[in-house]
């Protein structure tokens, strides 16, 4: 039976019986990890030599290539994959190495980890094993215990094989045992990600590069200058990390930095470029080439780039971080003064917005699934190849990057797994080692170009989403693709994406300008309006029926002018110009008969009244909800994801919630419930559905019963002297409770309408309802009768909403109602969307609070009305008879009494709607 501490003993005393040797100078690192790192970690599970025969994408442990070029340190030594993401890294050294104390191999692991954003990594010679906390940034005058985390030796393998195997094995990652090292291990003080590092670099770039050629090309207008600082910065990265990746002899950008005039042997080398990739990236423009920069300028940004002044290993720092970084450095542009000084600032509509706000990776790949993944199920290559995925708002290509990502995959795998041979011969793929594949450049090539488009406004992004593709189309390349794989293409390496991704406003086309004054043609109006025609820009996917899956984060609230707002109302008539509404009407046109549209937008579309004609528009082809909350913890809405089938009529849709990173179906929900409640329900159970479907199907809401006024808006008036009115605003209400510590007060004379005025037999409710976010998002009705103060005393302002009680209930009755859990579970789910947002408690909300009506001539249903009505004004009494400085002993039974009268509350309102035991207890137990 395999034991694997006594594998592991074994090992250790094969290692000390021969330690001496296995230290000396000719026992190298490549024999050290054959002989005993592969083995040690195959002892915590995983399969490093890939005995599964798991496709390249998939394989647990890579190993990289060891060659060393010019000096520059090798690609590290073994990348442990999940599902293909990356866990840690493992650096290997020989024996003879001292790892305790010398700082190189240290600072060399950190930056492998730290540039690719991966939490700890770990350097071993077998002797000694070190666990590196790879958030904190290296530098090159760290010592070798910086940032290290956990070192033993090969002697104390077996007391410590506990915490390696609940830290490190595969086991460890797939139960959680890994993350929750990392999470208690956090030193917040010393980490600093490696995408705010290096976005702050490339904008201290950004800032050098547009005040130099401002100051020495006065001729420049701003367009050109916010061009060529971008044109410059992402070559300059493309061929630092194609040196990194060995398809660029290291050093060459090192190399420009040592000559005469800086900027023009720069010229000569992306010339070069040009000529080997031909993807326009390095395309010679004339404008570029005359320009003039500084030498320390340029001097400082190259020498910059190398290791050892360096943090960052380029061969690992992974196409979705630098497309994150940069979707970040797209939210400033450069601006020029009077005096042509340039000024770099953020974008109004991100000053607006208050930051820019990256799609998270796992929203971006459940998207894919659903959508990509839905196309290719089943499917062959001619399929796939026919498939025509566009983001028509892509910003730095995030949905384009991982949907090329997923082609990529599901190519090899197919090829590897049902037509090996015939992909062989004609060059798709090739055999990389002796048990793993890859695509050829070609094969890559040809999906890129076949399968992906995009468009975006701003021209930056769109440059910076070709960029991040190409880097994509790369990846895992070496110097074997301008060489041996170059046999499979007699075409350059890179393709041209001008035809692919698209500069352009995707809402407005150029019947825009139609009978428009010519002032609108002018050419600042021009770029800014940017008009974009699909039909022409894309002839061939329309002519074959449009775009199979439209997929993306829409832009919502963009600021528009009268005439462009006009143009959109005429255009989508969708009775709503948010932007994001904007774009799902644009998806439908650009969809295929049968395509696939999977967006994430704000919530509100889902109970919105001015989102009713898309909801309506969209009904039968919903296929998914999925409630995401909040996304982004610094943005006011939450979020939800759709999925949409063109011509795929279904009764049902899924309804799901996000838990952390992932997606949770709780259960299906019947379209006619759109009719029923006017909006869709998300986050709803198949076994919470009929609960409230029950409750709404009595025809009678609260609206029924009182009429619901806000009160009055004069907060601006209030004074802190005494006046002729006391002031109660919504924090001074409490359930079945109003605090006397008052707003302030209002004189007589301003008071000119009677929403001041509190009625007789009225109940006040907070307008904005609570939310409580712990320990789980949902809210809370905040009710009280206004009997419980003198109304003669005060008035309200427009943070509480009056109910004139016009029922021959008790005011008691309907507050005890309000306040109750099973109402604040039914407006949670069934009103508010589940949503964490400013809600008010108006009218619309009043009028589909269900609530049944009581026979008060009938004995026993009179009996529970007065029932309900008694223990609320024993609540009342209660509430109103606590003093809070009384002993602890008495504040727990007036706790205690207030949870026996609420729950018997909550018991005798359940028993109106004529809920069973089960739905009672369904409801009970939510946290609500």
């Amino acid at each position: 039976m395999h034991d694997p501490l006594q594998e592991l003993s074994n090992l250790i005393d094969r290692f000390r019986q021969h330690e001496q040797h296995y230290k000396r100078a000719d026992y190298d690192e490549a024999n050290t990890r054959v002989d005993f790192i592969d083995r040690f970690f195959e002892l915590l599970g995983w399969d490093v030599t890939n005995r599964q025969g798991y496709a390249e994408a998939y394989r647990e442990v890579v190993r990289e290539d060891t060659v060393v070029i010019a000096g520059k340190p090798k690609a590290p030594d073994y990348s442990f994959r999940i599902g293909g993401v990356r866990k840690f890294f493992v650096e290997a050294k020989r024996p003879g190495v001292n790892i305790h104390k010398e700082s190189g191999p240290a600072y060399q692991v950190r930056r492998y980890g730290y540039t690719a954003r991966l939490p700890l990594s770990v350097l071993t010679d077998f002797e000694e094993f070190s666990i590196y906390d790879t958030r904190i940034k290296p530098s090159k005058s760290d010592s070798a215990a910086t940032a290290r985390m956990f070192y033993c030796t090969y002697r104390e393998y077996l007391h410590h094989f506990n915490f390696l195997s609940t830290t490190l094995s595969k086991d460890a990652i797939q139960t959680g045992s890994f993350d929750r090292y990392v999470a208690e291990t956090k030193d917040k003080r010393g980490t600093s990600e490696v995408d705010r590092e290096f976005l702050k670099l490339i904008e201290e770039w950004r800032a050098a590069l547009a005040k130099n050629i401002a100051l020495r090309n006065s001729a420049f207008t701003i367009w050109q200058l916010n061009w060529a600082v971008q044109k410059i910065i992402d070559q300059i990265i493309f061929l630092r990390i194609a040196e990194d990746r060995r398809m660029e002899d290291y050093g060459i950008l090192r190399t420009a930095a040592t000559q005469s005039v800086i900027y023009k042997a720069l010229i000569r080398i992306f010339a070069q470029a040009d000529k080997k990739y031909n993807s326009g990236l390095f395309r010679q423009e004339d404008l570029l080439n005359t320009l003039v920069i500084d030498n320390p300028v340029l001097k400082s940004i190259l020498n910059g780039l190398y290791y050892p002044d360096c943090p960052y290993e380029f061969s690992v720092l992974s196409t979705e971080i630098l497309g994150n970084i940069y979707e970040q450095f797209l939210g400033k542009t450069i601006r020029l003064t009077p005096s042509h000084q340039a000024k770099v600032e953020e974008k109004p509509e991100v000053r607006k917005a208050g930051g820019v706000y990256y799609t998270p990776q796992y929203i971006v790949e459940y998207i894919l699934t659903q959508t990509v993944g839905v196309a290719l199920k089943d499917a062959a290559p001619a399929e796939a190849r026919a498939l025509r995925i566009c983001d028509p708002a892509c910003g730095s290509g995030s949905f384009l990057l991982g949907a090329y990502q997923y082609l990529l995959v599901w190519y090899l795998r197919y090829y590897c797994d049902h037509e090996q041979e015939t992909a062989l011969k004609a060059g798709r793929i090739y055999q990389y080692s002796s048990d793993s594949y890859r695509l050829t450049i070609q094969e890559k090539r040809e999906i890129l170009c076949g399968n992906i488009f995009g468009v975006d406004i701003d021209q930056q992004a769109v440059e910076v989403t070709k960029l991040s593709l190409l880097l994509k189309l790369m990846e895992d390349e070496s110097t074997e693709s301008s060489g041996k794989l170059f046999r499979y293409s007699d075409q350059q390496l890179l393709p041209d994406l001008s035809s692919n991704i698209k500069c352009g406003n995707s809402l407005i086309g150029n019947n825009y300008y139609e009978g428009q004054q010519l002032s609108l043609l002018s050419e600042e109006n021009l770029r800014r309006v940017n008009a974009f025609d699909w039909e022409k820009e894309f002839s061939d996917v329309f002519s074959a029926g449009g775009f199979d899956i439209v997929l993306g984060n829409p832009p919502y609230g963009a600021e528009l002018n009268s005439a462009e707002r006009q143009y959109l109302e005429r255009t989508f008539q969708l009775s709503n110009t948010d932007t994001a509404c904007l774009f799902m009407g644009l998806a439908l046109k650009l969809l295929s008969a049968r395509g696939i549209n999977g967006y994430i937008i704000s919530k509100p579309f889902i109970y919105s009244s001015n989102w009713r004609v898309i909801r309506k528009a969209m009904l039968e082809q919903i296929t998914e909800i999925c409630d995401c909350g909040k996304v982004w913890r610094e943005v006011k809405l939450e979020q939800i994801i759709y999925l949409y089938v063109n011509n795929r009529k279904v009764k049902n849709y899924r309804s799901c919630v996000r838990e952390g990173q992932s997606m949770r179906m709780v259960g299906t929900i019947n379209k006619s419930t759109f009719r029923h409640f006017g909006f869709y329900l998300n986050g709803i159970s198949n076994k919470e559905l009929p609960i409230g479907e029950k409750m709404r199907s009595y025809g009678f809401f609260l609206n029924d019963y009182v009429a619901n006024q806000r009160g009055c808006t004069y907060q601006k008036y209030i004074q802190s002297e005494p006046s002729d009115w006391k002031v109660l605003g919504g924090k001074q209400l409490s359930r079945y409770a109003i605090d006397t510590k008052i707003k302030g007060y209002l004189n007589q004379k301003i008071i000119n309408d009677d929403k001041a005025y509190i009625k007789t037999g009225a109940i006040l409710v907070q307008n904005i309802v609570a939310h409580i976010q712990n320990p789980t998002p949902r809210i809370m009705i905040i009710a009280a009768p206004a009997s419980v103060v003198n109304n003669h005393e005060y008035v309200i302002v427009d943070t509480i909403n009056q109910l004139e009680n016009r029922s021959d209930y008790s005011a008691e009755y309907i507050t005890a109602i309000l306040n109750s859990r099973l109402i604040s579970w039914y407006a949670y789910g069934f009103i508010f969307g589940r949503a964490i947002r400013t809600m008010h408690f108006d009218i619309p909300v009043t009028s589909r609070i269900p609530m049944p009506p009581l026979n008060l001539q009938n004995k026993q249903e009179r009996a529970t009305h007065n029932r309900i009505t008694d223990l609320a004004q024993e609540i009342i009494k209660t509430k109103q008879n606590y003093n809070p400085h009384t002993d602890p002993h008495d504040q727990e039974l007036y706790r205690k009494k207030l949870l026996i009268l609420e729950g018997q509350i909550d018991e005798l309102v359940s028993g109106l709607y004529n809920l069973t035991q089960s739905e009672v207890e369904r409801v009970l137990n939510t946290n609500i």
